[in-house]
């Protein structure tokens, strides 16, 4: 199917960040934008606008489904890897999550050699995304994503927050100073007053679909970039001219006035670089592409968040409910938690059930002089033992000092700690550890290692998207510090469970989950780190911005090395990745990169 259309930008991936994108670019009636999704529109999907129903679309059409390679640091498990195949993208399938991003984060990618992303000048376009009525911090926000804290309907919440203050930590600070840590009651994405999901679909795609300089392709595969490589001859980079795509089984082709932006992603925005001419050359020629430009670090640099859980069999009363009775999938239980949620707009479907959260620093004993002390010794020797794959030794070197930084801080947090009012505990590849029976409630923590040393990739195995495959290999564990880290924070966790208010509503001496671990046993708890940890799907830093000789792939205007009118626009170009559910940093990011683009073209 030959197409003889022409946009001024062509954006890739209707997802989270390529929907913000494009509605900001529209917002301009002469600028005519195409947006290319190769999913389906669900936008009316109950299983999107209802909260907590998202899941039921995990391992359907709206979710590429995809894995990992087995992984040497979880003992040769391989872990699942949902990500949303639909208009809207994750944002329609995550878990509602909206936790801004630390100061500290940002400003070390500016550190990097990245001038105008500085926290003061990302937080005035975080401030665009999002609109906060009643917020208990006073940051209402003016964009068009509504957030908000949902109501407190049992005495967890309040548990936890105590269990956190008794043990010297605040619990009150503000998360969008980008200051702060301690327990957090963190946002979510949910219409304070229809309880309905709030996504891009709702807070863009709505509003700017019925905009004649906006078009948008659905269940439209993009097979490549086009260039006009004549330029290289002359020592100038490569000029974008348009995408191949593939729909319906025909192919077809589009071209571009402007410019081409990716947003397809932190594994299929490489993927779509290095099937275009754009990575490895060695990988490249070895798959019969041919090369456009020569970068070794497109698809390099892959960060995620490995993290641990632990349930406990939690006293049955009236204010602490739990919803192991929705687990089971009883019923009764469904239809009364539907009922409440259309008649009432309250109840477990319009809330995650985990934004009673902590962001914590490392266990004080470790903060002595001694325990620093120690804590150093261990650092060296893990080091020596790590994998640094194809970073460059500059970048170790940065990611080491930024990463210890925050380690030896008493106000920097360096693990994200979740609860939740029943049963789900992980392991495997990521999914539910069987519940246990004959026990009717559970609370479950979990805690997430927030700033890995380790590093792995996402590269394509074949010349063509037909066969759009990534071998994904996060590379979990390849830093041995990482091990150590999360394994203090999961001691600590032990003890904020066992610690009060909290452990009166567990019953002593009753199930847990891990049964037999010694948690004042070091090595035990290594090993159950390497044993049951599994990945966050918060996967980024595959295109990387900063400096090329620093292993960058894009520099900080978002423009690709070597191109002069392409850009890559999502969580791929985070080169550290943000010590939370990134989520709310995505949306940062597209209003930064909507400003940088729309004030340079």
């Amino acid at each position: 199917m030959a197409s003889l259309l022409s946009f001024d930008f062509v954006v890739v991936g209707g997802g989270l960040a390529g929907t913000v994108l494009a509605s900001r670019l529209t917002e301009d009636p002469n600028v005519h934008v195409l947006m290319i999704e190769a999913g389906k529109d669900l936008t009316m999907d109950p299983r999107v606008n209802t909260p907590s129903m998202s899941s039921a679309l995990i391992k359907t059409e709206a979710d590429w489904n995809l894995k990992t390679v087995p992984q040497g640091g979880l003992e040769g498990r391989r872990a699942q890897v949902p990500l949303g195949r639909m208009l809207s993208g994750s944002s329609a399938i995550n878990t509602l999550i909206f936790t801004p991003v630390a100061k500290s984060n940002i400003d070390a990618w500016a550190d990097l050699g990245n001038p105008g992303w500085d926290y003061s000048s990302f937080s005035r376009s975080m401030s665009k995304a999002y609109n906060f009525p009643n917020s208990p911090w006073g940051n209402d926000g003016h964009g068009p994503l509504d957030i908000s804290i949902p109501a407190e309907e049992s005495g967890w919440p309040k548990a936890w927050r105590d269990t956190i203050a008794a043990l010297g930590y605040p619990i009150s600070m503000n998360p969008f100073t980008g200051e702060y840590y301690g327990a957090i009651m963190t946002p979510e994405t949910v219409q304070p007053y229809s309880k309905q999901r709030s996504y891009v679909g709702s807070a863009h795609l709505q509003f700017a679909l019925p905009r004649t300089n906006f078009t948008v392709w659905t269940e439209t595969t993009v097979d490549k970039i086009l260039f006009d490589t004549k330029p290289i001859a002359e020592d100038k980079d490569a000029v974008a001219t348009g995408v191949q795509f593939t729909k319906n089984g025909e192919t077809g082709t589009v071209s571009v006035r402007k410019e081409i932006i990716l947003s397809a992603g932190t594994f299929h925005s490489p993927n779509i670089l290095e099937l275009s001419g754009i990575g490895d050359a060695k990988l490249l020629k070895s798959l019969g592409i041919e090369v456009v430009v020569d970068n070794p670090f497109v698809g390099e640099n892959l960060q995620s968040h490995p993290y641990c859980t632990m349930a406990f069999e939690a006293v049955e009363h009236e204010d602490f409910q739990t919803i192991d009775d929705l687990i089971r999938q009883e019923p009764a239980a469904i239809a009364r938690a539907m009922k409440k949620y259309e008649e009432e707009k309250a109840g477990p479907f319009m809330k995650s059930g985990l934004n009673a959260t902590a962001q914590l620093p490392l266990p004080s004993d470790l903060l002595t002089a001694d325990g620093s002390s120690e804590f150093d010794r261990i650092f060296q020797e893990c080091r020596n033992k790590a994998e640094p794959g194809k970073a460059t030794p500059a970048f170790i070197k940065a990611h080491e000092s930024y990463v210890r930084s925050i380690l030896s801080s008493k106000t920097e947090a360096s693990a994200l700690y979740y609860s939740f009012a029943g049963y789900a505990m992980l392991g495997g590849e990521g999914g539910f550890v069987p519940m246990p029976g004959g026990v009717k409630n559970w609370f479950t923590a979990a805690t997430l290692l927030a700033h890995p040393l380790s590093r792995g990739s996402a590269h394509i195995k074949a010349e063509s998207s037909s066969s759009m495959g990534s071998a994904i290999d996060p590379n979990f564990f390849s830093h041995p510090f990482d091990v150590e880290v999360l394994s203090r924070h999961l001691q600590q966790l032990h003890t904020i469970l066992c610690a009060e208010p909290l452990a009166s509503h567990l019953v002593q001496g009753g199930n847990h989950l891990p049964s037999t671990l010694d948690f004042s046993n070091p090595n035990e708890v290594r090993d159950y780190v390497r044993q049951m940890a599994v990945a966050a799907h918060h996967y980024s830093g595959t295109c990387s911005m900063m400096p090329r000789d620093l292993g960058g792939v894009v520099n900080e205007q978002l423009k690709v090395y070597g191109c002069k009118n392409l850009r890559v626009c999502d969580f791929s170009i985070a080169p550290l990745i943000s010590r939370c559910n990134p989520q709310a940093t995505v949306y940062g990011i597209a209003e930064h990169g909507a400003r940088i683009i729309k004030s340079s073209t």
